[in-house]
């Protein structure tokens, strides 16, 4: 390691004479070299800071943010920029009065230092770096350093690292103080803004001249728009300028030969209406007054242009009516369209968001597939859209053409649904195949004029589509499935359609993969919670789900007061039938048990469980002693009834169980083991008595046991011995 710093320090030792800040860490943050500049920066001296992590100091280091674009450069990825206007103060540093330096920092992969690497390398580096920052930063190229040239940028895999198979790399920042020139930059907006309003000042003053038309004449050719003088009682133009050649392909002469029928020949004829209402406006305009209109004017080539006037009175009459107006006519025809191509982006953009938003918010795929077919129908103002899962061949299959089923769609009331369809071949031949793997979109206008084989027009016919726009959906390499619009007439689909379709086509892939990991997640927990919860030999609910749901259901009666009961059942003699018929015949039997005791019991909500080896639980919410009693009295019958041999048994050649039965109105103060406890209680008087018999516990109104408010009572309830005992009540 001290050969390593020393070999640092000797290599980047140039930097110390460097403008700019400069900074080696290890790819643990640890820091390996601290140039002089940012010594004085940050006032942290070299000694102090070399060894250590350089998030110690600038703990803000250590967010994602940071540190995600810190492991790609350790991992020899292309370097990143830190730019002034989003991440002023990388490494802050105090400037004049207190303020922070604004920086440009720019980080870049180094190759961890081989003995072969020079000073001129080192150089190239920071040389490059710079050149870097500049290219991502408005003006801050101006002030790099001319300290060293190259002929080509250094990269982490170029020749100038010799020896270097695979190498580890270090994370060099190169910071650039552009405070100054950041204040200049400021400094510079604000007297164009004064300039602007000179200029604004000046306009005025200009347009007060033009009260001459001679004035008007002298510089008419020289400005860069339309000039015109318009005469109102005439309804022609009297005078135009030479850029009417430029911005109209028309001389002035060609212009002012149109007399009357300027308007109409020249005027986009849905902008005439608010032509003439424009005009009418003259009349209670006064002089110097300016009224602005934008409309379209029709240029030569048959290209509609847009122009935006300017006007205002220029003569009037002797009784002082307007006679005459000048004007200005600017041509904004690219700022409309990039006007237009902006509301565009900005409705995409809002109609991304929002349909992202909407799949996202759920995990469940049919709603997600669901979603996006209505909000895209919505946007496109389609006559359908749906979504076709792509049934990839397997095995044998393959012999068929590949298929795809209609999963979800919206459709237009007037429209026959198309959901549940199968399309053979239909956009799933090889070709379409393979031009969708590669995101390929095919976007037809019309159904009858295209290319289409005739399978796909008698298809489509049987659903009155006459044009559609498909978007494959592209889970890495496979085909999911495709992103379907149809219009059951003719239409051209937008460029913006198709590219919000492509944007959406992505984001929708992302959503079916995260449902479907969703889904299979999803089946996994539950399977696990089965596994958890349940036993693995006789399929029932285990201890541990016996506990969970006695707990719950008893504050659940605790809150409603009302009743709950508990069945505990033991198999009797048990160890002789292990001993008589081996442990695989024992589990057999408690799987025959197990299965009739969950036979017996019918209402959703009891649960049996197996309490012990040989023992089971019946939960019974919000149940009576008496309904308990006729619960215990159908699984003994239902056991009865399987006649399982018992040869060893003390009390019947067949089977049977003892059966404790206790039930309670739970309190909130007290907890479920007290009726576990009655229960346990009465199961042990019912083998105590004989065996196969119920015993019956219950709840002495009024005793105080034990500060619970509540003591059991026993109440002895048994069954004779026989093969099939008949059921009593208590």
């Amino acid at each position: 390691m001290i050969e390593e710093s020393k070999s640092i320090k000797e290599k980047f030792g140039v930097l110390d004479s460097v403008p700019v800040g400069a900074c080696l860490l290890q790819d643990d943050f640890v820091v390996l070299f601290w140039n002089t500049c940012l010594e004085e920066w940050t006032k942290i001296p070299r000694s102090q800071i070399l060894g250590t992590k350089i998030t110690t100091h600038f703990p803000h280091l250590s967010q994602l943010k940071y540190a995600t674009r810190f492991k790609q450069i350790f991992a020899g990825g292309p370097p990143t920029i830190f730019s002034s206007q989003i991440h002023k103060h990388l490494i802050p540093a105090t400037w004049q009065d207190g303020q922070q330096r604004i920086q440009q920092t720019t980080v870049t992969a180094v190759p961890a230092l081989e003995a072969g690497i020079e000073e001129q390398e080192i150089r190239d580096w920071v040389l490059h770096t710079l050149e870097l920052e500049s290219e991502g930063s408005v003006g801050v190229g101006s002030s790099r350093s001319a300290f060293v040239s190259r002929e080509s940028p250094p990269s982490a895999s170029s020749s100038i690292w010799p020896g270097v198979n695979a190498p580890s790399f270090y994370a060099l920042l190169v910071i650039q103080d552009v405070t100054d020139l950041t204040h200049r930059i400021q400094a510079y907006r604000t007297m164009r803004d004064q300039a602007v309003e000179e200029v604004q000042v000046r306009q005025r003053v200009e347009e007060e001249l033009r009260s001459s038309q001679h004035f008007i004449q002298q510089i008419a050719d020289a400005a860069p728009y339309l000039l015109y003088i318009y005469d109102l009682t005439q309804r022609r133009n009297v005078y135009v300028n030479g850029q009417a050649s430029k911005l109209l392909g028309y001389t002035p002469q060609e212009i002012l030969q149109m007399q009357t029928a300027l308007y109409s020949s020249l005027v986009y004829p849905e902008d005439l209406p608010r032509l003439k209402a424009h005009q009418k406006k003259f009349p209670s305009t006064q002089d110097g007054h300016i009224l602005e209109l934008e409309y379209r004017l029709k240029h030569r080539s048959g290209e509609w242009r847009w122009f935006r006037c300017r006007d205002q009175v220029f003569a009037r009459t002797a009784d002082g009516c307007p006679k005459q107006i000048f004007g200005t006519a600017q041509d904004i025809t690219e700022y409309k369209r990039a006007q237009e191509a902006l509301r565009q982006q900005n409705e995409r953009e809002l109609l991304m968001a929002t349909i992202t938003q909407h799949i996202r918010q759920s995990l469940d795929l049919g709603e997600v597939l669901s979603t996006t077919v209505t909000e895209v129908r919505q946007f496109l103002q389609a006559d359908r859209v749906m979504i076709v899962r792509f049934n990839p061949c397997t095995g044998s299959v393959c012999a068929t053409p590949a298929t795809g089923a209609v999963t979800v769609e919206s459709v237009a009331a007037n429209c026959k649904p198309m959901l549940g369809e199968t399309l053979e071949k239909f956009c799933f031949d090889q070709f379409y195949l393979e031009a969708y793997q590669h995101r390929a979109i095919r976007p037809i206008a019309d159904v009858l004029a295209a290319d289409l084989p005739q399978y796909q027009i008698d298809l489509l016919a049987q659903f009155a589509v006459r044009a559609y726009l498909v978007v494959p959906l592209v889970q890495g390499e496979e085909l999911w499935g495709l992103l379907m619009a149809h219009q059951c007439s003719p239409r051209q689909w937008m460029q913006l359609e198709v590219e919000l379709l492509s944007s959406l086509a992505t984001q929708l892939a992302i959503a079916i993969k995260q449902a479907e990991l969703y889904q299979q997640l999803q089946a996994a927990n539950l399977k696990l919670e089965r596994l958890a919860t349940s036993d693995a030999l006789t399929q029932l609910a285990n201890r541990r789900r016996f506990d969970q749901y006695l707990e719950m259901e008893w504050r659940r009666q605790a809150r409603e007061q009302t009743p709950m009961s508990l069945i505990l059942c033991d198999i009797d003699s048990f160890k002789s039938y292990n001993d008589t018929y081996g442990h695989q015949g024992g589990d057999e039997c408690l799987r025959q048990v197990a299965g009739a005791i969950a036979n017996a019991v019918n209402r959703p909500a009891d649960l049996v469980a197996r309490y012990g080896g040989e023992e089971f639980a019946v939960i019974l919410p919000n149940t009576s002693i008496q309904g308990a009693v006729i619960v215990a009295e159908h699984i003994q019958l239902t056991i009865a009834a399987l006649q399982v041999p018992h040869a060893g048994s003390q009390v019947s050649e067949y089977v049977t169980l003892s059966l404790g039965v206790a039930s309670i109105v739970p309190a909130s103060e007290s907890g479920a083991e007290i009726l576990i406890a009655a229960a346990d209680q009465a199961l042990y008087q019912a083998k105590r008595l004989g065996r196969d018999r119920i015993q019956l516990y219950q709840p002495d109104p009024a005793g105080k046991a034990n500060g619970t408010g509540t003591s059991i009572l026993p109440v002895d309830f048994s069954l004779p011995n026989t093969n099939l005992p008949s059921p009593t009540s208590a």
